[in-house]
């Protein structure tokens, strides 16, 4: 390939091309590169490459070219330098030999990587602030936990107090009662209890999948505990006129698990049940199990949930906008709460409901296998 088409090729590219000497003195540059660096070629050949890089950038530029010619760097070296106007320049270094293994010079290619950089830029300082962010994320959630923790010793300790009194006088200990007295306290009773389920809801958020060494597995018998539920649930029931069956077996169904909190889960779900139900509706709860695992179901005749909250019931603080019996509005957080302790228990829970119609809720549970000695 003679001469005058090597230029032609060099010519046509749209990189700059430099070849530098030995000498580092420019001894040719294409047309790219006249441009990039706003020179001319006819007036800048036979000066010092330095000449036409950032004061700041010479040092590393000599560098290279020294690694190059001595054999310390082999292939090419890449520099990425801004040049003017603040554009960016990625200039890759190649020592060219002849045929005689003898230095010639250094081949300077660049490539404009302005807005690449620009982009790189933006990214680093989008992640910068994400982190930021993310520290910032973690620290309210550590307030929250720290909140959370300290209510039950803050609002629940004296709250307990106080429920115990109320619950002396309710049972006449102070002396008799007259009839509006004791319905004003059982009043004050009755929704303090609730305040204190909504702190147990917020406790147990705050701590939830953190191992406690007071949550011991054994077994237990899930008759009894649906059993428990349905009556700390019927006097709300009864308020509202909902009938509640519930034909459990006679005989023991067990599973391995914590019965405070498996308590938590079918107080919760017969709570909603009521609340979400029709005056004069009805709660059906039916238990069954195979070899592998215990499924409790728990059917309404109320306002049913709409199709599309469907995926968003489990999540904390979900609300829907229907109103439930007496205008009672939680905290939204029963049912999330319901799905953390059923994941405990390695389960799962399930949900099928129609607007109008009512709301079916399943629990699967691991059934405890049983051992040779039983």
């Amino acid at each position: 390939m003679n001469l005058s088409a090597l230029k032609a090729i060099f010519a046509s590219m749209e990189q700059g091309v430099v070849f530098v000497d030995d000498q580092n003195r420019i001894a040719y540059c294409n047309p790219a590169a006249e441009k990039i660096r706003k020179i001319k070629m006819d007036e800048v050949l036979g000066q010092s490459v330095l000449n036409y890089h950032p004061q700041k950038a010479r040092p590393r530029v000599l560098q290279i070219i020294k690694d190059l010619r001595t054999g310390k760097a082999k292939g090419h070296r890449r520099m990425n330098i801004r040049m003017l106007k603040g554009k960016f320049y990625d200039n890759t270094y190649t020592a060219v030999w002849d045929s005689k293994n003898k230095y010639l010079g250094t081949l300077v290619v660049s490539k404009e990587i302005t807005q690449r950089r620009k982009t790189e830029n933006e990214l680093k300082e989008a992640l910068e602030k994400l982190k930021i962010a993310n520290e910032e994320l973690r620290r309210l959630d550590q307030m929250k936990d720290d909140f959370l923790s300290n209510v039950s010793h803050e609002l629940k300790t004296p709250m307990i107090s106080v429920m115990g009194y109320i619950g002396m006088l309710l049972k006449e200990k102070a002396g008799g009662l007259a009839e509006q007295q004791k319905k004003f306290l059982e009043i004050s009773y009755k929704n303090l209890r609730k305040l204190e389920r909504n702190i147990d809801d917020l406790f147990d958020l705050a701590e939830i999948g953190i191992p406690k060494p007071s949550w011991v597995f054994e077994p237990i018998d899930l008759v009894k505990v649906i059993q428990f539920s349905c009556l700390t649930v019927e006097p709300l029931a009864k308020e509202y006129q909902i009938e509640v069956e519930a034909p459990l077996p006679a005989e023991p169904v067990k599973v391995s698990g914590v019965e405070e909190k498996l308590n938590q889960i079918f107080d919760n779900l017969l709570t909603n049940a009521i609340k979400y139900n029709r005056p004069g509706g009805k709660i059906y709860i039916s238990l069954e199990h195979d070899p592998e695992f215990v499924f409790t179901r728990i059917a309404d005749t109320g306002v049913g949930i709409p199709y599309r909250s469907l995926k968003e019931v489990f999540e904390r603080h979900f609300q829907e906008k229907t109103k439930p019996i007496g205008k009672t509005k939680g905290l939204g957080i029963g049912l999330s709460l319901v799905q953390e302790i059923v994941k405990l228990h390695q389960g799962d829970i399930q949900i099928e409901s129609e607007v109008g119609k009512g709301s079916t809720f399943t629990v699967r549970l691991p059934k405890l296998r049983k051992t040779s000695s039983e």
